[in-house]
């Protein structure tokens, strides 16, 4: 899977190798936007990252105009969901501690 958007230390340098995957060690979260068609890829995607331990998962679901932000991945799936309507701001847990203003995505 590659994500919309991955967000790292920057030390960790995860593009450096040129590959087109890298290992999710480090990565602090994944940013997924759904296209026209999500179909099943939302479960796939989350379900693969929770299982790589990504520990922060954001999704925009641009068709049910809302944000995601999964959170404590258990192996398996992510135990805790938050989600929001677009306009209205979500709180990003640490390492980001900061409520992210989505009031532009409407």
């Amino acid at each position: 899977m590659i994500p919309d958007g991955t967000f790292a230390p920057r030390d960790l340098d995860v593009y450096d190798n040129g590959d087109s995957w890298s290992a999710p060690d480090g990565i602090a979260m994944v940013v997924e936007v759904t296209s026209s068609r999500p179909g099943p890829g939302r479960e796939a995607k989350r379900y693969g990252y929770a299982r790589a331990g990504i520990p922060l998962y954001l999704l925009v679901e641009r068709d049910e105009v809302r944000v995601m932000l999964f959170s404590q991945p258990d192996g398996k799936d992510y135990a805790r969901t938050d989600q929001v309507p677009f306009g209205k701001g979500l709180a990003l847990t640490e390492p980001f501690g900061f409520e992210l203003d989505n009031a532009t995505f409407a």
